[in-house]
C-alpha cells in the first residue's frame, strides 16, 4: 500500500521545482540599456536588452548596423541587419504601391492597444541610472569657459546617486564628443508576454495581418 507514496512524493517534488523555476524566470527583471556615442567621424547608437546572462545588442551607425547575441560576456553571434533584408535593401515579403496606403491605414487602428501596452510596461519599469560624458571645445575659448561654468552651476541640481554627467572642456581645439548611457529595467518580464498576447489577440491586429497577407493585385483590383 505504501509503494506508490515515494513515486507520488517524487512527482510532487519535480512539479514544485519546475513551478519555482518558472516563477523565478518570470520575475527576473529584464534590463534595457541605451547608449549614444558621438565623435567627429561617427555617431553610434547601441541598444542592449539582457535577461539573466543572455542579451541581445543592436548597434546602429552610419557605417554599419549589427545584431549580436551575448551570453555572459561572450559574444556568440553577430549578424548585419542587412541579412534580414533582401539584396535590393527592402524587407522580405511581397509589397507594392497599392498595399502601402492600406497597411498604414490598418496600422493606425493599433494605436490604442499598443499605447495601452506601452503604458502598462512603463508602470512596471524602474529607472536605474544615466551616465554621460561630454568633451566640448568651441571656436572661442571664453565661450567654452562660460559653458563650463554653467555646467558647474547646473550639476548641483542633478541627483548624483542615479544621474552622472561629466563635462570635459577643451580650450585648445574645437571638438564635440559625447558618450551617454541610460539603463532601466522591467520588474516583471511576464508583463511583456501578457501585453504581447493582448495585442496579438486584439481584433485590429487580425485586420492588420489580413491586410499584410493580401497580394498587391488583391488590394489594387
Amino acid at each position: 500500500m505504501s509503494a506508490p507514496f515515494p513515486a507520488i512524493l517524487l512527482f510532487l517534488s519535480v512539479i514544485t521545482a519546475v513551478v519555482l523555476v518558472v516563477i523565478f524566470l518570470l520575475v527576473t527583471p529584464l534590463r534595457i540599456s541605451l547608449s549614444f556615442l558621438s565623435n567627429e567621424s561617427d555617431t553610434k547608437g547601441i541598444l542592449m536588452i539582457s535577461w539573466l546572462v543572455v542579451g541581445i545588442q543592436v548597434m546602429v551607425s552610419a557605417q554599419d548596423q549589427q545584431v549580436s547575441v551575448i551570453v555572459g560576456r561572450v559574444r556568440l553571434i553577430t549578424r548585419s541587419l542587412s541579412t534580414f533584408m533582401d539584396p535590393s535593401g527592402k524587407h522580405t515579403g511581397s509589397s507594392g504601391p497599392g498595399r502601402i496606403p492600406d497597411i498604414f491605414s490598418s496600422l493606425s487602428v493599433l494605436q490604442g492597444p499598443v499605447l495601452n501596452s506601452v503604458l502598462d510596461l512603463i508602470r512596471h519599469s524602474r529607472f536605474d541610472y544615466a551616465r554621460g560624458m561630454v568633451r566640448l571645445g568651441l571656436d572661442n575659448p571664453s565661450i567654452t569657459g562660460m559653458v563650463y561654468g554653467m555646467y558647474w552651476a547646473f550639476i548641483s541640481l542633478i541627483p548624483g546617486d542615479r544621474i552622472t554627467l561629466t563635462l570635459v572642456p577643451e580650450f585648445n581645439r574645437e571638438v564635440y564628443e559625447f558618450d551617454v548611457t541610460t539603463r532601466f529595467h522591467i520588474s516583471y518580464p511576464v508583463r511583456i508576454v501578457a501585453n504581447a498576447v493582448k495585442v496579438m489577440k486584439h481584433p485590429a491586429t487580425r485586420q492588420v495581418m489580413k491586410t499584410m497577407r493580401k497580394r498587391p493585385i488583391d488590394v489594387t483590383a
